[in-house]
């Protein structure tokens, strides 16, 4: 089978784009043209601070692409590739994905709250500070993942695996959770207060100070799990 290639597109003919898709926003739709962009090679650009607000993006390749800043609000991003990009302070609030790999994608401080994820892999990315409140995720691979102080809260989890990753200080409060896979994480300090729990695996987990007061959660819950100061309700 032929390997696929993408487009790589020249400097100015990625600059054309970008002013027409400005112009399209700045009018409300009525100058410009909307930027659509499908099977383009855009991986290691320097696409810092980039408007991509309102975008279709299927099937780019930004590997390691420098996209700090970037605004890419209510995007629609289907089959695209962020491998090690580099998303610090992006703004993604209310971006569809859909069949994206973001491996080891720095998203430290990202906007990502109102999000509709599905069957999107964050395999090893680190996602420090970053907010999700809100969010819908469904199938999505979070595994060795780093959660240090990011939110979720109010957000709906469905089919999700956080196994292996660090959950430190982060902020689970209200979400919805079902058929999550916590196997093997390490989580401290983190509220998860009002939740809702459904098939979730806490196996080989490490929970230290982690708050589960107003869940339906017990300690017996947690098989083969380790857990030390963790706050439920009484039964």
């Amino acid at each position: 089978m032929q390997e696929k290639t993408w487009k790589k597109l020249p400097s100015d003919e990625l600059e054309q784009i970008l002013d027409d898709h400005r112009r399209w926003l700045k009018s409300g739709g009525t100058l410009g043209c909307r930027a659509i962009l499908r099977e383009c090679d855009l991986s290691n650009r320097d696409l810092f601070g980039v408007v991509l607000k309102m975008a279709v993006l299927e099937d780019v390749d930004f590997s390691h692409a420098n996209l700090r800043t970037a605004n890419l609000k209510q995007a629609d991003l289907h089959g695209c590739r962020f491998h090690q990009a580099h998303m610090q302070w992006s703004i993604l609030k209310g971006v569809r994905f859909d069949n994206n790999q973001l491996t080891q994608a720095n998203l430290q401080f990202c906007d990502m709250s109102d999000t509709i994820m599905s069957d999107d892999d964050f395999n090893g990315a680190f996602f420090h500070n970053a907010y999700l409140g809100n969010a819908v995720l469904r199938r999505v691979n979070l595994t060795g993942t780093n959660l240090r102080f990011s939110t979720w809260s109010s957000s709906e989890l469905s089919r999700i695996k956080f196994t292996a990753s660090t959950i430190q200080l982060a902020d689970f409060s209200n979400a919805s959770l079902k058929k999550i896979d916590f196997r093997k994480a390490q989580i401290f300090n983190t509220d998860f207060s009002g939740s809702g729990f459904s098939e979730v695996d806490f196996t080989a987990a490490r929970l230290e100070n982690v708050n589960f007061q107003n869940t339906d959660l017990d300690p017996k819950n947690f098989h083969e799990a380790y857990w030390r100061e963790c706050t439920f309700d009484r039964h």
